[in-house]
């Protein structure tokens, strides 16, 4: 990794027209980190509309005087995800389909993590002092090689200030609407209210009627999308049962919601997905 003072990165922000937030506080020189082959230019056109896109999300997560450290995005589990490194905590985004941040989100505070564990090409091991463990299945090989000395920096200074906050779990869960920490199986955030779906109550309404669990992810384009795949299966369900094999038309239409409702399930379990937030504190979503 090659990191590059702060006062080139500026100008070069400038020189190109892109603007970072005023209200966050960056490290530049670790944020836009380069390969010797690359040159500044290219490395702030990679990582730039990761780090904006993140700026909503960021100007209502991180604590007063926290900064960003480093941001890549990943797959945990095949599903695209933010990581970023701030010089407090590491803190996790699910992404949508255009890789813009999206509920659930995460943090791990630095002396819950136990080893980082390269497994093999792009591929990532992060094991938590709970027994729990973040498994990415892909990421990006160049921010694999810095992520490494940029986290072990932050945990070294983290450690010697003797930072080690009580938590519930080793990657807490944060509240969708105001970022506060919701512990483990509590599904109301006490800092402002907003309430979150029990996996059960959610993969039961999916089981009923399949769109539901992605209409309460609050996707309103992927719901559309299942609906008119869910109409679609309805058509051959009808088609076998005027066929005369209703048995076959019902096993099909079970085994399908099941198999979704399953899904939603695990989703939900993952982490917290928003249900309802007081008129008078909503923030975000």
């Amino acid at each position: 990794m090659t990191e590059v003072a702060a006062e080139p990165i500026a100008e070069k922000l400038a020189e190109l027209n892109l603007a970072l937030s005023p209200e966050i506080h960056y490290r530049l020189g670790t944020v836009f980190s380069r390969t010797d082959s690359m040159s500044l230019e290219q490395a702030i056109g990679q990582k730039y509309p990761l780090v904006k896109a993140c700026e909503p999300v960021l100007l209502k997560a991180l604590f007063e005087r926290e900064q960003v450290l480093f941001v890549c995005l990943g797959e945990l589990r095949f599903q695209k995800t933010i990581v970023v490194l701030t010089n407090l905590r590491m803190l996790l985004f699910s992404t949508d389909r255009k890789q813009v941040p999206w509920q659930p989100y995460w943090a791990i505070y630095y002396s819950q993590i136990s080893e980082l564990q390269p497994v093999f090409m792009e591929q990532y091991k992060i094991l938590l002092k709970d027994g729990s463990k973040l498994k990415f299945n892909y990421f990006p090989l160049q921010d694999r090689q810095n992520f490494q000395p940029i986290y072990s920096e932050a945990a070294q200074r983290v450690e010697e200030e003797g930072l080690d906050p009580p938590v519930s779990q080793s990657r807490e869960n944060l509240c969708s609407n105001c970022f506060a920490t919701v512990p483990k199986e509590t599904y109301e955030c006490e800092a402002c209210g907003a309430t979150f779906w029990m996996p059960f109550d959610l993969a039961i309404r999916s089981f009923i009627w399949l769109p539901i669990g992605i209409f309460a992810m609050r996707r309103t384009r992927v719901a559309i999308r299942e609906v008119l795949i869910y109409l679609f299966l309805l058509f051959f369900v009808v088609f076998w049962q005027a066929k005369g094999n209703t048995t076959f038309a019902i096993f099909t239409l079970v085994l399908t919601n099941a198999s979704f409702g399953d899904w939603i399930y695990k989703q939900a379990k993952r982490g917290l997905l928003l249900k309802e937030i007081p008129l008078e504190k909503q923030a975000v979503n």
